[in-house]
This record gives structure tokens, C-alpha cells and sequence, in this order.
């Protein structure tokens, strides 16, 4: 509940989210760029780490911007549902909510070959429902093994500053 004077705005986001110990990641890309898939594929690398990770919504989350924060939460329709393409919609452990720490986008192929290899600092953050400098990750659609191993090397980085 908002405290007296602090107004609490809540926003319906289509994208993936996970709790990665206590940092949320954002999943964003157009439909197919493998959002699930990526998702998923992260919370089992951290949980192989040893570290508490769960997925937070599939699809459709809501974002409460409140305190300067957003805080990711699953749509209530489908919590604790997530796609896995081929095989269909499952059952899947799940985390009421989470504080967003890093947004994530899925970009596709046309256009990626002209961004420069080291993208420049501004480019590492995003606004986001009223918030600045998030920290943001552009990363290949449908390359997920790659895109795992620099969300957690950004994350470890992000942890250990």
C-alpha cells in the first residue's frame, strides 16, 4: 500500500520476467524473439550456480512504479504459467514480485549488424515508466545460450561495483 502522498502507478508490460536472487530481470522482444526461452534458461543457470532464481511472469507482467523502483509482478491470469514453445503452456514456480534491476531486449537480426560492437554508456540504460538510467542489455533474439552468459556476466558485474 502507497504511504500518504506517495502515489503508486501501476503499468501492464508484454514481456518475461525473473527473479535472479534478488534482482529482476525484464524480457522484452516481439513475439518468437525467444523471450520465454531465455527466461527459463536463466533461472536454471543460477539455480545451477546455487543461487535462488524463479521465473515472475511469462507474457504479461505488471510494473508498480513506486520509491523510485519498479516493482515486477506476474499478470494474475496467468502466474505461474509459462509457454514453452512446442510443447505448450505449463505449470511453473513462481515469484510474487521482484524489483526490477536490469531490462533486457531482444532485438532481431535486420538492424543488428549496424550497432558498433561496444555500445557507449548511454546505451547500457533505458527510461522506464517515469524512471531513468536503467540498466538495459541489448542482446540477439533467439540466441539464448549467448544471452544468458551476458546477463549473468552483466549482473556479476553490476554486484561486485
Amino acid at each position: 500500500m502507497a504511504r500518504t502522498g506517495e502515489a503508486e502507478t501501476s503499468y501492464r508490460v508484454s514481456a518475461n520476467a525473473v527473479a535472479l536472487g534478488e534482482k529482476g530481470v525484464l524480457i522484452r522482444g516481439r513475439s518468437g524473439a525467444g523471450k520465454s526461452s531465455l527466461a527459463l534458461a536463466l533461472v536454471e543457470a543460477w539455480r545451477r550456480q546455487g543461487d535462488f532464481a524463479r521465473l515472475v511472469g511469462d507474457d504479461c507482467v505488471l510494473a508498480r512504479i513506486r520509491g523510485g523502483r519498479a516493482v515486477l509482478s506476474p499478470h494474475r491470469a496467468i502466474s505461474g504459467l509459462a509457454e514453452w514453445r512446442g510443447i505448450g503452456i505449463l505449470s511453473q514456480d513462481y515469484e510474487k514480485s521482484v524489483v526490477l534491476a536490469l531490462i533486457v531486449d531482444l532485438e532481431p537480426d535486420e538492424g543488428r549488424a549496424a550497432r558498433p560492437r561496444l555500445p557507449e554508456p548511454e546505451e547500457l540504460c533505458s527510461d522506464f515508466h517515469g524512471l531513468h538510467e536503467v540498466p538495459r542489455l541489448s542482446l540477439p533474439a533467439r540466441e539464448t545460450e549467448r544471452s544468458v552468459a551476458a546477463v549473468m556476466a552483466f549482473l556479476h558485474k553490476v554486484s561486485t561495483k
